[in-house]
């Protein structure tokens, strides 16, 4: 019995879900925003639909009402308040009242005046930043230019490095082998010298070697004259 009994509870409940569901909708009408017109002073929020009901209360034009329904050239209306009564449909009006459109509008205005000072600020500075930049750009543009012109410098003077040390090269080799041929030339005079002092001896030892045998003969000469001249 009890689960029978939880079923039943189970089935209304999901009867009355699909009938709020699919029901209630169709036959709702939904609620519509009106307000007091600008073209009246004040308008009178009464307790029925004839100029004899109660007044609940004095409206202000551009008051915000919620329209509830409508008989007879009058509007079942709801305060923002939640009191409920009936006014005259002349005096309501679709669109929100002048005076709170203009209102709107010189908001949005100020806000578009505040955005556009703070879009004003930022170009500003955005132009200043920008301007650095420039002159950052223009002065690494100045430096690129000193190095380049450095580097083509120090590049020609390695080239130039390069060629005279080549050349030094070239002269110490020209240098070695200068030095290599004076020493066979010095080597070459000693040796020519040295003959030279052994003809020089030479000749002087013939010389004297000469002029002792030229000597030696004349004097057996003279020797083998004088006894001759003894023996005649």
């Amino acid at each position: 019995m009890t689960r029978q009994k939880q079923n039943r509870v189970a089935i209304q409940t999901l009867c009355l879900t699909l009938f709020f569901t699919l029901w209630l909708p169709t036959n709702a009408q939904p609620a519509t925003t009106v307000y007091v017109s600008d073209t009246n002073l004040e308008a009178n929020l009464r307790s029925g639909t004839s100029q004899e009901n109660r007044i609940i209360g004095m409206l202000r034009p551009g008051t915000k009402l919620t329209l509830l329904g409508e008989e007879d050239g009058w509007a079942e209306v709801t305060l923002e308040d939640g009191r409920t009564g009936w006014i005259l449909k002349r005096y309501l009006s679709e669109r929100p009242p002048w005076r709170e459109t203009a209102e709107q509008l010189q908001k949005e205005n100020e806000q578009l005046r505040a955005q556009l000072n703070k879009v004003r600020t930022e170009y500003k500075q955005i132009m200043q930043e920008s301007a650095e930049v420039q002159r950052q750009l223009n002065s690494q543009q100045v430096d690129f230019q000193s190095v380049q012109r450095d580097y083509d410098e120090l590049k020609k003077s390695s080239t130039n490095y390069l060629n005279l040390k080549m050349a030094y090269e070239n002269l110490q080799n020209e240098a070695r082998q200068s030095k290599a041929k004076l020493d066979e030339l010095e080597k070459a005079y000693g040796k020519l010298r040295t003959s030279r002092a052994i003809r020089w001896f030479l000749s002087g030892a013939g010389v004297l070697m000469l002029g002792w045998i030229v000597g030696s003969s004349m004097a057996r000469m003279r020797r083998r004259r004088s006894s001759d001249y003894y023996k005649l």
